[in-house]
This record gives C-alpha cells, structure tokens and sequence, in this order.
C-alpha cells in the first residue's frame, strides 16, 4: 500500500510529527476496530506519544481483556478529552455518520484527522457529511483488516518495536475480521502476521476463548429459537434469520451477544447469501448483516441504501419499520441473485 498511496505516506508524517493523538472506531465496535485500536494506543505510547482513545460506545464484554483494568478502551465524556489535539485517526470507517455524537463533538478539536479504513468507497457518499478541509482518508480495500495496515505501518515508520500488547490488538484484528482466517480476503499476508504475532507472545487459543467462548444458556436458546424459523427464498438460494427486539430481551442478550448467529446459516448446502434482521434497542432501528460465499455481491446493496461493507460481507441500519426492511432487503438479494 505504502508504494502508491500518497495518502499513507502523508499519515506517516503526520503521526510521526504529533504529540497529542486521539483514536476511535465506530459505534458498535467490534475485533477489527477494538483491536486496531489497542494496538495502536500502545504503538503510539511506547513511541512516545501521548494518546487517548474516544468511543461512542462501550467495549462489548468479550472484548475487555483487551483492555482488563479500563485503563485506555473506553468511551469517555467529551469533556475528557483534550480542548485541541494534533491528530484524531478513526480506525474501521470512512462515514463520520459511524461515530456517533463523537464527530461533532471532536472533529474541530483535531488539527488534524485521518479515517484509516478498508471499506470499499460508499455509493451513497453524497449523504455524507463533506470530511472538513483538515481531513483526509487512508484506505485499501484489498487489505483483510485494520490491522494488516497497522502492521504495515508499524514495520515502516520504525518508532518502536511491536511488543505483545500491540500482537495482541494486529491479531484480534486480523483473526475477527476474515472469520478466523475463513473469508475469501484472507492472503498469505494474513498469515505472515498472525505467525509474527504468535513468535510474540500471542496465543491463538487463548484469544479465539476470550471472544467466542462467551455466550449464555440464554443466548444458545435464542439461537435455537432463530434457527428453528430460519426463513429460506423460494429456490433457497437466500436464508436469513429475523430477530425481534422483545425476542432477543426475552432471552437476555445485547446485540453483540447475537453478532456470530448469522454464520451459522452459511452451511446451508443451497443457499448463496444469508443475512440476519435484528431489531435494535432503540425500537425503532434494524440492523441488517448480510454475508455471501463468494458468488453473490452484497455490499451494493446495503450501500445503496447507507450501508456499507465488503464485496461478501455487509450491513446497513434502517428506520423504516421491521418488516419493511424485511421485505426490502430479501426482495433486492432475491434480483440481485436472479442475475447471477
């Protein structure tokens, strides 16, 4: 990436130069942005560098190893935060609209910001809120995870070594984001650093129990209940799952103790795509995850509609009613695999 991509070698000056630096992920954080993040903060800190982390939400459960004594993972108060700081870097999205209250409550206080993504570029952008003139994006939508560009960064810019609390956060990142080395992106390159974050300490097993080796009874029974009503299209070439908000209360689970379910569909032997319906706290809000083998090209659609995402793994939130989303979503899959 550092090859031909400007924009990355202008970030490297800027981390290089700042002092002060704030980093964040987006709403509804998960092991591509927390471990991105984590290991970021202790690069920058070993570097010498002071540094905060500013998110708009908590760190799910599963995720607090990375951060055992809340001592950096945190979504703080703005107030918190620095009054003016050198460089703000937004790991995992290239929306402002992902952060949250954060973006206005941060975006004039850095003097500098960087959206370090992997996405592809979205088709709604302009619905966007304009980057101010002070910011720019950093991105390579053929890297697996944040943390395969981090790595590249850390071995270029030299600042420090990369230490086991940095190996920590490259591999979550790396391991979360292609499905435990499952997903079409992932390369030799994903390998390469996994094998380099072992030689330093990491321990795959350990890491692979702190994140899935954490559900409830409770939360097996709704899976259960979900896979019970699983609902295939006429040629069964789409499945998906619709979860309802009373539903998933009534079995006691936030929404990241449901973000694993829709893998489970994906060993349905006919279907192409599978996606999962899940009514948000808020009542009002449908997350949409979609996910495709590898035939079907999915992120299309949610971007059409404000989502966004890889060419086989994407999502978008809708406020038009469940059932509407419903409808909408299997009904624009449905065509887009009629076509082949």
């Amino acid at each position: 990436m550092s090859e031909n991509n400007p924009e990355f070698a202008k970030f490297k000056e800027w981390i290089a130069r700042a002092n002060r630096i704030v980093v964040s992920t987006h709403v509804q954080p998960d092991g591509d942005g927390l471990g991105a993040e984590t290991a970021l903060y202790h690069y920058l800190k070993c570097s010498g560098k002071e540094v905060r982390v500013h998110n708009p939400d908590p760190i799910p459960a599963r995720y607090r190893f990375l951060d055992p004594n809340s001592d950096f993972l945190k979504a703080p108060a703005p107030s918190e935060t620095w009054d003016e700081f050198d460089l703000w870097v937004i790991v995992d999205t290239n929306d402002p609209r992902r952060l949250g209250k954060t973006w206005d409550a941060l975006k004039d206080r850095a003097k500098k910001i960087v959206f370090l993504d992997h996405h592809p570029d979205l088709l709604s952008a302009k619905e966007i809120t304009p980057y101010p003139p002070h910011a720019m994006l950093v991105s390579d939508d053929e890297s697996s995870s944040i943390g395969e560009l981090l790595y590249e960064l850390f071995i270029d810019l030299s600042l420090t070594e990369i230490n086991r609390d940095m190996a920590i956060g490259l591999y979550v990142s790396v391991m979360t984001d292609t499905n435990s080395f499952r997903y079409s992106r992932t390369t030799p390159t994903c390998h390469q650093i996994a094998a380099h974050m072992i030689e330093l300490g990491v321990s795959p097993d350990e890491i692979y129990q702190q994140i899935y080796s954490t559900k409830e009874l409770s939360h097996i029974q709704l899976l259960g209940t979900l896979l019970q009503n699983t609902r295939v299209s006429a040629n069964g070439k789409l499945a998906w799952m619709e979860m309802r908000l009373e539903l998933r209360r009534q079995f006691q689970a936030s929404a990241d103790d449901t973000m694993s379910f829709l893998n489970m569909l994906l060993v349905l032997r006919n279907a192409e795509v599978v996606c999962m319906f899940r009514e948000e706290d808020d009542g009002v809000s449908t997350r949409v995850s979609i996910k495709s083998k590898g035939k079907v090209v999915v992120n299309e659609i949610a971007m059409a509609l404000g989502g966004g995402g890889h060419k086989f793994e994407a999502g978008v939130a809708l406020k038009n009613g469940f059932d509407h989303a419903v409808r909408e979503i299997t009904s624009r899959l449905d065509e887009r695999i009629a076509r082949g």
